[in-house]
């Protein structure tokens, strides 16, 4: 497991999730409030942090009950900056849906929506999956149907049939194929797909390049006007895992 900034204005929660990251082998950073934990990454970027919904701005506001979603502002930044960086989100309250549909209609990938407390070993689960490059939205804090629907309403019509016919041979992917699929959509180089892996760059290449065929994205250059393949598979893969969740 690898290093992990741990985000929350609760010094008691976030001691807990520490002690439980590292008893996995993993290195822990912690921060109480937005302003320390961008300092922190800037410092050094981590490759994955677990962030809490509701959070103080500054150290200064730590005494005060925060009530406004400033997780999610830090994981934009933090997106925007680091984009393979794998962020966990945690909230007690499913009234921050809308938030969370916002944050799905900018496609990022590797990121993960949790409700906060109960079984412990879904953190581990969810880190290791936004390390793959997937996204997980827990269902009782957002409505898959409601999302998807949400999604749906940034793509073009162009957009949508080359989507749709990637979602339709998603699931008859290779083992080795989809994972190389979701490292890509979640904005890993070949090359950093090729050191993740322990693959030369020529094999991911040759699988790439398959993958689009198998997708039936590789006629996109001459169908696809005004299209790419790379930012329709990031869709797709949002949406296979959207649905993944219901």
């Amino acid at each position: 497991m690898p290093d992990v900034l741990v985000v929350d204005d609760d010094a008691f929660t976030r001691s807990g999730i520490c002690g439980y990251l590292r008893a996995l082998g993993c290195q822990t950073r912690e921060a109480g409030d937005v302003q320390t934990a961008w300092e922190l990454a800037l410092a050094s970027p981590p490759p994955t942090a677990v962030i809490d919904i509701r959070l103080p701005l500054t150290p200064a506001e730590a005494n005060t009950l925060p009530t406004v979603a400033n997780g999610i502002d830090l994981t934009l930044r933090l997106k925007k900056s680091f984009p393979t960086l794998g962020v966990v989100l945690l909230s007690a309250h499913a009234r921050y849906e809308q938030e969370v549909i916002r944050l799905a209609q900018r496609f990022m990938r590797s990121i993960a929506f949790l409700h906060k407390g109960g079984d412990m070993s879904r953190l581990e689960w969810a880190l290791k999956e936004v390390q793959n490059g997937r996204t997980l939205f827990q269902s009782d804090l957002v409505n898959p149907y409601v999302l998807e629907t949400a999604v749906r309403t940034h793509l073009t019509p162009d957009e949508s049939y080359w989507i749709d016919q990637a979602l339709t041979e998603l699931p008859h992917l290779s083992i080795r194929e989809l994972e190389i699929t979701h490292l890509l959509a979640a904005a890993y180089t070949p090359e950093a797909i090729a050191a993740r892996l322990y693959l030369s760059k020529g094999n991911v290449d040759n699988v790439i390049s398959r993958i689009y065929a198998r997708l039936g994205l590789a006629d996109m250059k001459e169908e696809g006007v005004g299209l790419r393949p790379l930012p329709i598979l990031v869709k797709a893969c949002l949406l296979a895992d959207i649905r993944q969740s219901r």
